[in-house]
C-alpha cells in the first residue's frame, strides 16, 4: 500500500483530490464502530458491531488477525502505547475496559468502575494513560499498568473527551455546550480554561471530540449535519461544517488529516466530503463504493491514506501507491 519514497503528511488539495478507493475489505457483518492506526502508520485495528476486533496489515492492505468477542462485545478499540497490544469497551454483561494482548489473544488486565456503557476511549499519545467516558456520566483517567483509576470526574450529563497531541492536556465537552481544557498534572483543580458555544449549538448531540494534530483546533462531531471547529486556544467557532447529510441522525465520526488542512466526514447519500479548516468550506467530494452511510472516517498519521467504513471498510490512497 505503501510506496518506498518514506512518510509524507502532506496533503495539499490535488493530493487530497487524487486518493482513490484501494481496498474494499467485507469481513465485517455489521457496522464498523471504531478504527485506529499504530502510530508507525502501518497497522490498523478496527471493533466492530458483530462483536468483533480485525487487525489489517496496511503494507499489503490484508487482515492479518481477527479476535472475537462475542461474550462481552467489542466497542471503541484503541491500540495501547505499542501496536502489540489494545484496549476496548464492553456492550455486552458488563461495562469493564479490557486490556488485550494481540499476540496471543489473552486479557492482560480489567479496569472496572464504569456502571453504564463507555461510549467513548482516547489513549494518551505519548504514554500509557488513556480517557475513558460513560453513560454514567463520568469521566476517568487510567493508566495501563494498575488496575486502580486515577481520578474521576462527575459530570451532569455524557460527555466527550480527547488528549491534545503532546498528551499535556485534555478537553471535555458535555451536552450543555460547554467545552472544558484540564492540565494532566492537576486536573483535581479544576479546568484552567471553558468555553461556551453559541445558543444554537447546544441543543444538537455531540458524539465525539478529536485535537487536530497540529493541536490548534478541536472538532466536535454530532449526530446532526453539522460539525463545529473550536479554536483550542481561544474557544472561538472557528467553522460550523455542514454541507453532508445526516439523515438517521447517527453519530458520523471524521477525521482531521495528519497536516491538519482537511477535516473528511461521511454522508446519508454514502459520499465523502472534505472541508478546509481554514475556510470552513467543502472542497471535495468524494464517490464510494458504500451502499450504506459511512458513519467513521480515519486518516494515517503517517502516510497520505485514510480509512471510511460503514461495515464495509474502504482503505483510500494515492492511485500510485496501491498494491493489489
Amino acid at each position: 500500500m505503501q510506496n518506498g519514497d518514506g512518510p509524507s503528511t502532506e496533503l495539499d488539495l490535488h493530493a487530497l483530490r487524487s486518493l482513490s478507493s484501494s481496498k474494499q475489505c467485507t469481513d465485517a457483518t455489521l457496522p464498523v464502530n471504531s478504527a485506529t492506526y499504530s502510530r508507525d502508520g502501518m497497522q490498523m485495528i478496527l471493533s466492530t458491531d458483530d462483536d468483533s476486533i480485525y487487525l489489517y496489515d496496511l503494507s499489503s492492505g490484508q487482515k492479518s488477525r481477527s479476535v472475537n468477542s462475542k461474550k462481552y462485545g467489542a466497542s471503541h478499540v484503541k491500540f495501547a502505547s505499542d501496536a502489540t497490544c489494545a484496549i476496548h469497551g464492553s456492550t455486552k454483561i458488563d461495562h469493564t475496559i479490557r486490556y488485550l494482548s494481540l499476540a496471543d489473544n489473552k486479557y492482560i488486565r480489567y479496569f472496572t468502575g464504569h456502571t453504564e456503557l463507555v461510549t467513548g476511549l482516547r489513549m494518551s499519545p505519548n504514554d500509557d494513560m488513556f480517557l475513558s467516558v460513560s453513560r454514567d456520566k463520568t469521566l476517568r483517567l487510567w493508566d495501563l499498568r494498575t488496575y486502580n483509576c486515577m481520578g474521576i470526574m462527575n459530570l451532569d450529563s455524557v460527555a466527550i473527551a480527547d488528549f491534545d497531541p503532546e498528551g499535556l492536556i485534555y478537553a471535555a465537552g458535555t451536552g450543555q455546550g460547554c467545552l472544558k481544557l484540564y492540565d494532566l498534572r492537576s486536573f483535581d483543580k479544576g479546568p484552567f480554561s471553558s468555553f461556551e458555544v453559541p445558543a444554537e449549538l447546544k441543543n444538537i448531540g455531540w458524539t465525539s471530540m478529536k485535537f487536530s494534530p497540529c493541536g490548534k483546533m478541536i472538532l466536535i462531531c454530532t449526530n446532526s449535519d453539522k460539525m463545529i471547529l473550536i479554536d483550542a486556544f481561544t474557544g472561538i467557532i472557528k467553522s460550523v461544517l455542514e454541507g453532508h447529510l445526516n439523515q438517521q441522525n447517527i453519530a458520523l465520526n471524521a477525521s482531521f488529516s495528519p497536516d491538519s488542512n482537511f477535516i473528511v466526514c461521511g454522508s446519508s447519500d454514502n459520499s465523502l466530503y472534505a472541508w478546509s479548516t481554514e475556510s470552513g468550506q467543502i472542497v471535495h467530494r468524494f464517490q464510494t463504493p458504500h451502499e450504506q452511510t459511512p458513519n467513521l472516517v480515519e486518516f494515517n498519521p503517517v502516510y497520505i491514506s485514510f480509512t471510511s467504513a460503514d461495515k464495509k471498510i474502504v482503505l483510500w490512497c494515492p492511485s500510485e501507491e496501491i498494491g493489489t
